[in-house]
């Protein structure tokens, strides 16, 4: 026979709540479908200094232009860069949530306060294998807000110099980019940086990537296609 008791003692545990997702949890969780935006960029790479409008509804391509300086009276490396960028750019990889592949399930909180916390981990490289050897040698920090599920900062860099390869050596690796809220409400990459330098082949090498978004204008109709992490 059932216990009649058994119902009298189930019906206080469906009451509890569940477990809360912790900040970083519910970051990752956050949503990512939004429409597309257009948005204007400024570039400092060392070889090309300037400003550019990206528009997704362009054919691939075609979907930086440069603003300032004239493409036409750019030369050398330059010019390069600017083809490499026009090639490359899809205008859809700004989103705050593609940080998310490199970010473990150990993540350890290292620092809180009310508005935001600050995690600690060995960053993963994502579908990159072939910086795999880097990773391993970096430390990532991500900030999530506690208000609303959102990556505000994310950063990765080594403590120091390390050698991923027996003909290579990093003395210097810094990466940081910060996040600020859409018009939808996800986070975009408004700024971020790259510095790395030290010795390949016995030559010293060095390189630094700055960019910096602003100006996000939503974008109609299908071209929310092209948003998210897609």
């Amino acid at each position: 026979m059932r216990p009649a008791c058994l119902p009298l003692i189930a019906l206080p545990l469906l009451a509890f709540p569940a477990f809360a997702d912790t900040p970083l949890e519910a970051a990752l969780a956050a949503p990512t479908d939004g429409p597309a935006y257009r948005f204007d960029m400024k570039i400092d790479d060392g070889t090309l200094k300037g400003e550019a409008q990206v528009d997704p509804t362009r054919p691939e391509g075609e979907r930086l232009t440069l603003i300032s300086p004239d493409p036409a009276t750019l030369e050398g490396e330059a010019a390069e860069t600017y083809a490499k960028l026009q090639a490359k750019t899809s205008g859809d990889k700004i989103w705050c949530t593609s940080f998310k592949v490199n970010i473990p399930a150990d993540a350890k909180l290292i620092s809180e306060s009310g508005e935001a916390a600050v995690y600690s981990f060995t960053p993963l490289p994502g579908d990159d294998k072939d910086m795999e050897k880097v990773y391993k040698h970096l430390i990532g920090r991500v900030t999530v807000s506690k208000q609303t599920p959102a990556i505000l900062a994310f950063e990765m860099f080594a403590e120091k110099p390390f050698k991923p390869a027996m003909v290579a050596r990093i003395d210097n690796f810094s990466m940081k980019a910060d996040c600020s809220p859409a018009p939808d409400g996800r986070t975009y990459i408004s700024a971020f940086s790259l510095d790395v330098s030290g010795n390949a082949m016995m030559q010293p090498f060095s390189q630094s990537d700055h960019r910096e978004i602003t100006k996000l204008v939503a974008l109609p109709g299908d071209a929310a296609l092209t948003s998210g992490d897609k």
